[in-house]
């Protein structure tokens, strides 16, 4: 079977290709760090299978042992990994740079397909390069490929049905650094007893990068800087290479993407550009998306809860199982799919943002404000990931060059706001700031976002000192994007979140319904209403902690909630709809219509729409809902919250608190147990703080001296905690708690 790998720049479109190829939907973006990890698929065609693998793009192979940890994965993958020919992916309109990785790869040895992505956006620039004539001079094929159309695909597949044969390409070389390089390759033959092509690669590699040459003193002019003189022949090689097979049309005209960056990243106007584009992001997804919520809710309420009910009323089933079909089953399907409308217009606004190329240029705004607190600028990229999903966030954090900037980033991205926070927040926006919610879900990802930053700054000023690494990222051209990228790409993001948040909602929601059916009697077990179950019992054992937060004892399933939230932030809802649905009302289905019910479902849509077009004229809103609360659990919430204040004190504890088992396992995965337990420590300690401290200062006049008393407690633990962090950093200790994750792979 032909194994091809596919290898190139980063933002060169390789990901795209990888899914014109191989019918898969792998997310793709145009900033370094969408691939972090290698991935493969299969090419069906009529004669055969062959196997493709994308690996993290990379912009050279003389990278010193400080490189990225993706870099090294597409080093040792292009090194180690049996390979029958390498696609080479170069975006058509960065010809220069991008050949600097190809001669390079040609140098390897292995048969190489260049495929000139991106053939179009060239065109637009009037580039135009004689790809025959490239091809002569690599000595290996060229395709010209618009991956995002598929425009190009069956020739490369074609290509690769007949593998060429291996390039013969040579670099010129000064003498200098050809005796060094013929000495230092057959030191390599007799000592490391490697093969002469082995021996020369490695010989390249170590004049090139610049690493390991003082062990090799006795052999080369170690103060010659052999690195500088490489890439000084290689640029020359490659322009001289490029004037020849690339004519520019001059265009006095200024490009579209220059007028728009003069003022997307003007010193003044960028950080306003960029909450103004968060907070109306917000306001799309609230209010577009909160169009069909109601009917997504009544309706899977009525079929799945209500009906379901019924139904085994009308068989005289026993109420335990009543209880566990329509109050498990029903309410875990209903809390799952009543999510959806939110989360797919927040992931259209993230996948139009990302695809348009503001997204990278949000990283360079966020740049300026990280700089000033000595934190890496490139460490917002992944945590830009995190309003997706922390973990994906925390793996993206490969692409930073320094360990202590990927420790820190990775100590950050967990106060990012998820999409399964984000649905935590949509339900309660809709119970208690029905008209301004986009207001709350912008101040939470806001307050997220400055937290993180906080927390970067105390960690690097404690435990992990040392400078900050530059953001060098490339900026993508604006793009609008295609309706079939935007649907996929939202399509795919919204599957993988049902999937995720299903498997994890519904038997969480069976567990539960059945642990507050069921009490404890005398020794034996039977089934009971909600008010002494189990779970109540459990559940009013532990919320005297949450108190002070406005958490009361009758308020127990916001407990259960934040327990069952440490498995997965999505299980939070299911857990609340589950306890404040389940009653002895589920057994009475005589009011139970099913039609009524669907028509009400239906009517919620023009109604919503004629509040969405109110929005437009008021856009930041009541501050206080005038329409009552009409469903079971909003009506719930309403009586057990302590008020807005009480509500946004738990959102507030939602978003800080301890992150879910899968973001505590990539930690531990990414670098080692201790900061996995410092960010489930502090994650904790800064969430009571700040939900405590909210609303002992939103209460302030009914009991101030407890108040104060409170919020001198705990600016008291959170200093002695930030203290003690000094003395565990790794400098003052000759027990280093940093791991490199490179041991593990």
């Amino acid at each position: 079977m032909t194994h091809a790998l596919l290898v190139g720049n980063p933002n060169c479109g390789k990901t795209t290709l990888f899914n014109a190829l191989t019918a898969q939907n792998q997310r793709v973006g145009n900033w370094p760090g969408v691939t972090v990890e290698k991935k493969t698929g299969t090419i069906q065609t009529p004669h055969q299978t062959m196997t493709l693998t994308d690996l993290p793009g990379l912009y050279s192979l003389s990278v010193d042992k400080e490189a990225s940890l993706d870099e090294q994965v597409t080093i040792q993958a292009l090194t180690t990994m049996p390979a029958d020919v390498l696609i080479n992916v170069i975006d058509a309109s960065h010809l220069e740079r991008h050949l600097y990785l190809t001669t390079q790869l040609l140098e390897l040895g292995k048969p190489l397909i260049v495929v000139l992505n991106m053939t179009d956006g060239a065109k637009q620039q009037g580039i135009d390069i004689d790809m025959h004539k490239l091809a002569q001079q690599l000595n290996c094929p060229v395709i010209g490929m618009q991956a995002h159309k598929a425009i190009g695909v069956s020739a490369l597949i074609d290509q690769l049905v007949c593998l060429p044969a291996p390039s013969n390409f040579a670099l010129d070389i000064t003498q200098e650094l050809h005796d060094a390089q013929t000495a230092l390759s057959q030191h390599l033959v007799q000592e490391k007893k490697l093969n002469t092509v082995r021996a020369l690669y490695q010989a390249k590699r170590i004049l090139e990068s610049g690493d390991d040459m003082r062990d090799y003193a006795y052999i080369i002019d170690v103060t010659m800087p052999y690195d500088i003189l490489y890439a000084d022949n290689r640029y020359q090689h490659i322009h001289t290479l490029v004037q020849s097979v690339q004519k520019k049309k001059n265009h006095s005209s200024e490009s579209i993407t220059a007028r728009l960056d003069k003022v997307v990243l003007n010193r003044f106007m960028a950080l306003p550009i960029f909450f103004g584009v968060m907070y109306a992001m917000f306001l799309f997804a609230i209010k577009v998306g909160g169009i069909f919520q109601d009917f997504v809710d009544i309706s899977t309420h009525t079929l799945f809860v209500q009906s379901s009910a019924y139904i085994l009323k009308l068989m005289a089933a026993p109420g335990w199982v009543i209880a566990f079909v329509a109050n498990g089953v029903g309410v875990g399907i209903n809390t799952t799919l009543t999510f959806i409308p939110v989360l797919a217009a927040m992931f259209f606004c993230l996948s139009f943002l990302e695809a348009s190329g503001y997204m990278a240029r949000a990283a360079f705004v966020i740049d300026k404000i990280m700089r000033l607190l000595g934190l890496p600028g490139k460490a917002f990229v992944p945590m830009i990931v995190g309003f997706g999903c922390n973990v994906p966030a925390i793996m993206a954090a490969r692409t930073l060059d320094s360990e202590r900037d990927r420790i820190l980033t990775i100590l950050m991205s967990p106060f990012m706001s998820c999409s399964a926070r984000l649905a935590i927040y949509t339900v309660f926006v809709s119970a208690f700031f029905k008209h301004n919610g986009q207001n709350i879900v912008f101040s939470l990802y806001v307050i997220g976002i400055s937290l993180a930053v906080l927390t970067g700054f105390m960690v690097r000023k404690t435990m992990l000192g040392g400078d900050y690494s530059p953001l060098i990222l490339e900026l993508p051209a604006y793009h609008l994007p295609t309706s079939k990228r935007l649907y996929r790409d939202t399509a795919l993001r919204l599957r993988h979140f049902i999937w995720r948040a299903g498997k994890i909602i519904l038997p969480a929601c069976i567990l539960l319904g059945g642990l507050n059916a069921l009490s404890l009697s005398h020794g034996m077990v039977q089934y009971s209403s909600g008010e002494h179950s189990i779970l109540a019992d459990a559940g009013r054992f532990l919320t005297p902690i949450f108190y002070p937060l406005g958490i009361h004892t009758d308020n127990w399933p916001a407990t259960v909630g934040l327990l069952s939230g440490t498995l997965a932030k999505e299980v939070v809802i299911g857990t609340l709809n589950t306890l404040y649905t389940q009653s002895p009302q589920i057994l009475d289905t005589s009011s139970f219509h099913f039609w009524p019910s669907m028509a009400e479902a239906w009517h919620s849509i023009p109604l919503n729409i004629m509040h969405f077009v109110e929005t437009l004229r008021h856009p930041f809103g009541d501050m206080m809902s005038s329409e009552p609360l009409s469903r079971d659990m909003y009506g719930a919430m309403s009586q057990h919250f302590l008020g807005q204040a009480g509500t946004f004190a738990y959102l507030l504890f939602i978003l800080l608190y301890i992150p879910c088992v899968s973001t505590m396992a990539a930690i531990r995965q990414e670098t080692h147990a201790f900061y996995m337990w410092f960010s489930i420590i502090w994650s904790f300690l800064l969430a009571y703080a700040v939900a405590v401290g909210f609303f002992q200062l939103a209460t302030w006049t009914l009991h101030p001296l407890s108040s104060a008393l409170w919020l001198l407690g705990l600016a008291f633990i959170l200093l002695l905690f930030v203290l003690s962090l000094t003395y565990l950093s790794p400098k003052n200790h000759s027990l280093c708690f940093v791991k490199s994750c490179t041991t593990s792979r």
